[in-house]
């Protein structure tokens, strides 16, 4: 206990004064300046005193999905029969986009212009607001 607490008193003054100590660690023998006084390995992530280890070597994280947990969800009627079943963005029965039917503004013939288009098929050439073509008003 009187070690723990010399231990936390002493890493709490060498991050204040910003002294560097030589650790090293006690599982995979990594050696290291530590100037920030964490009681954990910058490599393997074990404490260095004490405690259990928070996660295991190459964990990323502690809060884990069950493998069987797909992240999947359901809504409104498939074409194949039933509900929907969502999996990263499309239904995984008949594999129609997440975002269907939702409404918005119809896509023009060529985006960001006009739906109109010029005499010979093609877009509108515009300079000074006249189409160099054929002519057509831009406003």
């Amino acid at each position: 206990s009187f070690f723990r607490c010399s231990n936390l008193l002493q890493t709490n003054t060498m991050a204040a004064t910003g002294k560097e100590v030589r650790k090293t660690c006690p599982t995979c023998s990594y050696s290291w300046l530590d100037k920030y006084g964490k009681n954990e390995c910058p490599k393997c992530l074990h404490p260095l005193t004490g405690s259990a280890p928070s996660r295991a070597p190459g964990e990323v994280s502690t809060y884990k999905y069950s493998a069987g947990d797909a992240m999947e969800s359901s809504s409104g009627a498939c074409s194949k029969g039933g509900a929907h079943t969502w999996k990263f963005g499309k239904c995984s029965k008949c594999g129609v986009g997440e975002g269907y039917g939702k409404g918005g503004a119809k896509p023009t013939a060529f985006p960001g212009g006009k739906s109109s288009v010029c005499t010979d098929g093609a877009k509108h050439n515009f300079k000074f607001s006249k189409c160099t073509k054929c002519g057509a008003s831009e406003f």
